[in-house]
């Protein structure tokens, strides 16, 4: 059985582009890490960025800087002396999501490599998304969780734990790309099956 299907010469040097932007997001995750690591530096006036519901705030928008009472959605505080988990979730967050996000582009540029070699319809190659829909889906959960224990670490800290808001955000964009890469790692999958049983029919 030849399970390789040659790609025209456009088609594997767009393969290798995507490859080599693989490797730009990977640097620019790390460096997003660096740079969110230094911010946190020693652990004492960390910048946070908070989510808030329902609160307001007098901003200078009007004419000459009149005030204007505007909803805020979020605010960045500094947290002076944060309590050891939210110390921890401050450092945990960025290598977290450096991690995942490298991990999963790894993953990316091996399959575009496959692809580029004519081996897109094979066990390799569907093993390969489903171990991308693993990778976001274990991203996902653990962002989330490192996240919302810094904002309310954050928040009991500045307030003395009088704030009255316990917030668990989660967002469900990496739910959509979990669905899409499942449906391609299904899609490949029954193709591959179909290539086996065409070419075992010649």
């Amino acid at each position: 059985m030849n399970e390789e299907r040659r790609l025209s010469k456009a088609d594997r040097v767009g393969m290798y582009m995507s490859v080599g932007l693989v490797v730009v997001g990977a640097v620019m995750a790390i460096i997003d890490a660096v740079r969110r690591l230094k911010a946190v530096g020693d652990g004492t006036n960390v910048p946070v960025q908070v989510p808030l519901i329902g609160e307001t705030a007098s901003l200078p928008l009007g004419p000459d800087g009149a005030p204007v009472t505007a909803t805020v959605d979020t605010a960045t505080v500094i947290v002076a002396n944060p309590a050891a988990a939210t110390e921890f979730a401050l450092y945990a967050q960025p290598i977290w999501q450096a991690l995942f996000v490298c991990a999963g582009l790894v993953v990316a540029a091996i399959f575009f490599l496959r692809v580029a070699r004519g081996h897109a319809f094979s066990r390799g190659a569907v093993r390969l998304v489903y171990g991308a829909v693993a990778i976001v889906a274990v991203g996902w959960v653990g962002t989330s969780i490192l996240t919302n224990m810094t904002t309310n670490g954050a928040l009991s800290a500045i307030s003395e734990y009088t704030y009255d808001s316990i917030l668990f955000e989660v967002s469900l964009t990496p739910m959509l790309g979990i669905l899409l890469l499942g449906a391609v790692a299904g899609a490949l999958d029954i193709g591959e099956r179909l290539q086996r049983d065409t070419e075992g029919l010649v």
